[in-house]
């Protein structure tokens, strides 16, 4: 029998968190992610029902240029039917129909294969940074300023240079999420040269032009409290940003493959990236 897919709603929250925890198990809650992905793209989340059950889900943020997909997960009693693929195509149609010229993801070795038959291509990878440890003891520097709402343009400006994309609406969702707990730098004109996001448990987005901004944005983030094991999900790409986080005692856990389907090549300049907000919303 086929899965029957649908647009996931709020009432659905509480199913797709357990969905996601059967195929992950990783600690933690997955609300928090669930809440913020559908603040921004409430129309690019769906749900499949193999007989009336909850069996799988995936999502994808459209930013225009591209789109990230992410929160593909089958739950564990409905794997291995065809669940995934079906999610999948569901979710490209609903692009296609969208008008992207371009897909991402990020893909685990077991997923590889789906998505290659779906005609992603392999770019580059994601490592999967985390700390255990006690967090080292930091403190902002005096020319790091937290960020208000009022300074979402430069926010979106800088990060526009850097994902290629206009991410402001994701921006936007973080400030109202992550009160003082975003900072930014700026260069001698004003101009902000580099931002980081202080999650629950996660670092990320954090961009810089400079790896000193870098690492002067790593250092307020890191005089913040977290809940229990800290991750960066930092592209390979970047060798200055590995060798930061691992200067910090950060330690890579796993290594994802960062995929794409569609016009041209990576939309996302990996360099400067330093910390993709998550595997859902890039």
């Amino acid at each position: 029998m086929s899965a029957f897919i649908r647009l996931l709603g709020d009432a659905d929250l509480e199913s797709a968190e357990a969905i996601l925890e059967s195929a992950f198990r990783p600690s933690g809650s997955w609300i928090d992610d669930l809440r913020l992905f559908r603040t921004i793209q409430p129309d690019g989340l769906f749900l499949a029902l193999l007989n009336g059950s909850p069996a799988g889900m995936v999502g994808a943020v459209n930013y225009g240029s591209y789109a990230y997909v992410g929160l593909m997960a089958v739950h564990q009693e409905f794997q291995r039917q065809g669940i995934g693929l079906s999610l999948m195509q569901h979710l490209l149609a609903w692009l296609d129909g969208e008008s992207v010229p371009c897909v991402v993801l990020d893909a685990s070795d077991k997923g590889q294969p789906m998505y290659e038959k779906l005609g992603f291509l392999a770019y580059d990878r994601t490592h999967v940074f985390q700390h255990s440890r006690v967090l080292p003891s930091c403190a902002p520097e005096p020319h790091v300023q937290s960020v208000p709402v009022q300074n979402l343009d430069d926010l979106a400006k800088c990060a526009g240079d850097v994902f290629g994309a206009d991410r402001s609406k994701a921006l936007r969702a973080l400030l109202a999420a992550l009160p003082e707990r975003a900072f930014m730098v700026r260069d001698n004109r004003g101009r902000a040269t580099g931002f980081i996001f202080a999650q629950r448990n996660r670092i990320g987005p954090w961009v810089a032009q400079r790896p000193q901004d870098a690492a002067t944005l790593l250092r307020a983030a890191l005089s913040l409290t977290y809940d229990g094991t800290v991750s960066v999900f930092a592209p390979e790409m970047n060798q200055e940003g590995t060798a930061l986080l691992k200067r910090y005692g950060f330690e890579i856990a796993r290594t994802n493959r960062h995929m794409g389907r569609g016009q041209g090549g990576p939309p996302l300049d990996q360099s400067r990236i330093y910390g993709l907000t998550s595997f859902a919303l890039g």
